[in-house]
């Protein structure tokens, strides 16, 4: 669709909104009047998470209506949209270091011009995309506290530093998960250049071009991050401040941000210097062209949404880049460190090092007192006329929780690696349960980052899937050495991005209990799975918990008393997954309860490391049970023997032969032998082919099928 024809769509804004609808675009009524720019319904918070019906657009784009916009974010296909004011006096010198640095990709943005002579770039991302972010801002001295006039907006001043009337006025920033703007054909919006109808979609890293490009033209310096939990203007004021608390001389920390070079810790963790100067221009492991962080006046500023351990939009002092990469953000660790490396110096040399300033407990807020908030039914029901959109088809939602039961040594770990991987890729887990793709963090308490990363990759090769499939859509955080109970990682979840990750992995739960809870008291657990919703609710997505059972015999309890610990685990989840284990070894019964999904049905598992198959030849209600089998006194039976288990060797024996045999043929046959069913005898048939074992043969006629045989001797007549 052409520039022009969108705006005429029909002839009406409202044959406009529909056709942004039909390509995914949350597409709303809005209204413009002066300096005012909303959503024109009451409320649009469920459209943050939901499309518009055709019925709603029919509605509310009638007569008089002149504005609509769109809501960014997931709802949109991870839609952004970059805005330049002030007349859009940065876009110009924005644009030409873009195209520097990555040529020929504005020519693929959507451009439009907007009623104050400013400019808004919109695109597609591959990847999550955040909320809004100030990116490039310039702080001008008002001089008196009277409401002064800039650009086309008014803006109050506000008391700086030194006590001076200032106003911070923004030059560019985006628009994000959960922000919405005005487009054309809006009154006053002119498309210039491609169609929202046929917005591109672009890589994270040329995101991170985008957005860095505009940080770079930023005039207000920025809070830089010093040490955990704190940050400092960097000033010698405030490192004057923090040493006379310490009773130090010179901290190790402080010393090293005088002394040290981050350049050497930089590379040696992969980042790699792209333009020397001044400002230094860096770019972050992995990617392949492109800069994600400046080095000016020993900041280290990072712009790369994918920087990990670093934030996006944040400066950092060479100590806190030492602390975030060679202790894994450990910065008491790595003040000892540089301590035995000669930085730091004591006016009393009897004492040792003092980190206090390092060793900064976040406070737990305490909840405000609840305020009554009912909705009426009909409000209710318009408001929400969909269920919450699914993660895991027939197993979660977005925002719910689910637990994962197994006895200890089952494999959950390894089935929380496979379920990663079908959710990173969209495959069905398990080949089961269909998974909408997005990107999952694994918070891994009990595995050291080598066996991690030894890990993932046998999981992936069993389930065929490369690993430049999921290199960046999994991540993982190995705590343990740096434990921390659900409370104190509020902070953690709060430095997210909403939205980033589809699903959390807790693995495992117990150890994200608070010092002295107890699993087994239901008040305790009841406050710690709100907890948790109240994580899930902020930041858009799931959460998984991996927890154990108890001892003994899972077979006669109810799914919703499996798992150990009080009852409020499984009541206030909305998933309870549970695996018991099966009468025949290395078979586990998979079932569970859930909330929003119709009853499941049992399952039977198979493992083959490293992965667990189905195996649909079994019965899933013959659990194991550790009471022993009742015997006959009056007559005692001799079993039956019983048949050998399928083997590869034992499956290519039973049905294949030096003639083909189709696969409708082995399909018929594998039906016909007990204990074998079609799914067993296809992988059977897989890995024989795999081995040498079999080879496939195309039968006579033209077109004819494909059939199996055994490994045919060499005719040719030919010698060595």
């Amino acid at each position: 669709m052409a520039a022009d024809s969108l705006a005429i769509q029909n002839g009406t804004l409202s044959g406009c909104a529909s056709a942004c609808l039909a390509v995914g675009l949350c597409t709303l009524p809005a209204i413009r009047r002066g300096d005012e720019k909303r959503v024109a319904l009451t409320t649009w918070k469920p459209y943050q998470s939901r499309l518009p019906t055709d019925e709603e657009i029919g509605q509310w784009f009638g007569d008089g209506v002149t504005a609509m916009c769109f809501v960014c974010g997931a709802v949109s296909g991870n839609l952004e949209m970059i805005d330049f004011d002030l007349g859009g006096e940065a876009f110009e010198p924005w644009r030409e270091a873009v195209e520097a640095q990555a040529p020929g990709l504005i020519e693929r943005l959507v451009m439009e011009s907007t009623p104050s002579g400013g400019r808004h770039i919109a695109y597609r991302c591959a990847e999550s995309v955040t909320g809004n972010l100030k990116l490039a801002q310039r702080r001008i001295v008002a001089g008196v506290e009277d409401e002064i006039v800039v650009g086309t907006k008014t803006h109050k001043p506000r008391q700086g530093p030194g006590g001076e009337w200032i106003v911070d006025v923004t030059m560019i920033e985006t628009r994000g998960q959960g922000g919405v703007f005005l487009c054309a054909p809006s009154d006053g919006y002119e498309l210039i250049k491609g169609d929202f109808c046929e917005l591109p979609v672009i890589t994270a890293d040329e995101r991170d071009t985008l957005l860095g490009c505009a940080w770079a033209l930023d005039e207000i310096p920025k809070p830089i991050v010093d040490g955990p939990l704190r940050q400092s203007t960097g000033s010698q004021e405030a490192n004057s401040r923090n040493l006379s608390a310490a009773g130090a001389a010179i901290r190790p920390g402080d010393d090293f941000n005088e002394r040290g070079d981050p350049r050497d810790v930089l590379r040696a963790h992969g980042w790699t210097l792209v333009r020397p100067g001044e400002n230094e221009y860096w770019r972050r492991p992995g990617k392949p062209a492109g800069t994600s962080a400046t080095l000016k006046d020993r900041v280290f500023y990072v712009f790369s949404t994918n920087a990990a351990p670093f934030e996006a939009h944040k400066g950092y002092s060479p100590f806190a880049v030492y602390a975030l990469l060679e202790h894994a953000g450990d910065f008491s660790a790595a003040a000892s460190a540089l301590a035995s490396d000669g930085y730091g110096q004591l006016d009393d040399p009897t004492r040792g090092v003092d980190l206090s300033g390092f060793m900064v407990t976040p406070a737990i807020e305490e909840p405000s007192d609840l305020l009554p908030a009912p909705v009426c039914v009909e409000d209710l029901v318009a408001a929400h006329p969909r269920l919450r959109r699914p993660v895991i088809h027939g197993l979660l939602r977005e925002g719910e929780t689910m637990n994962i039961i197994a006895s200890p040594k089952t494999g959950k770990s390894w089935l929380t690696l496979d379920l990663a991987i079908a959710v990173a890729t969209g495959r069905p887990w398990l080949g089961c349960y269909a998974t909408e793709p997005g990107d999952i963090l694994i918070m891994d308490n009990e595995l050291h980052r080598e066996t991690s990363a030894h890990r993932i990759p046998k999981v992936a090769g069993a389930r065929r899937v490369a690993m430049r499939e999921i290199g960046r859509r999994i991540h993982i955080d190995n705590l343990r050495g740096r434990l921390r109970d659900i409370n104190k990682l509020a902070p953690y979840f709060e430095a997210l991005e909403p939205g980033r990750f589809k699903i959390i992995v807790l693995d495992a739960f117990y150890r994200f209990m608070p010092e002295g809870g107890d699993e087994n008291d239901n008040g305790a657990m009841a406050n710690i799975y709100n907890r948790i919703d109240g994580f899930a609710n902020g930041l858009g997505c799931c959460f998984v918990l991996i927890h154990h059972s108890t001892k003994g015999s899972q077979s006669s309890k109810s799914v919703t008393d499996v798992g150990a610990g009080a009852g409020a685990q499984s009541r206030a989840t909305d998933t309870h997954l549970v695996l018991r284990p099966h009468e025949e070894k290395g078979v586990v019964v998979l079932d569970a309860a859930v909330r929003s999904w119709p009853p499941i049905e049992p399952t039977c598992l198979r493992w083959s490391f490293p992965v667990w198959t189905v195996d649909d030849g079994l019965d899933p209600t013959q659990l194991k049970s550790d009471r022993p089998k009742r015997k006959d006194r009056k007559e005692t039976k001799a079993e039956p023997p019983k048949d050998p288990p399928w083997t590869v060797e034992r499956a290519v024996e039973a049905f294949i032969s030096d003639e083909p045999v189709t696969l409708a043929e082995l399909r018929e046959r594998a039906s016909a032998e007990p204990g074998l069913s079609w799914r067993r005898a296809n992988d059977l048939i897989e890995i024989a082919e795999t081995r040498g074992l079999i080879e496939r043969k195309r039968l006579p006629g033209r077109g004819g099928p494909i059939g199996f045989v055994r490994p045919q001797p060499d005719e040719s007549g030919g010698g060595s």
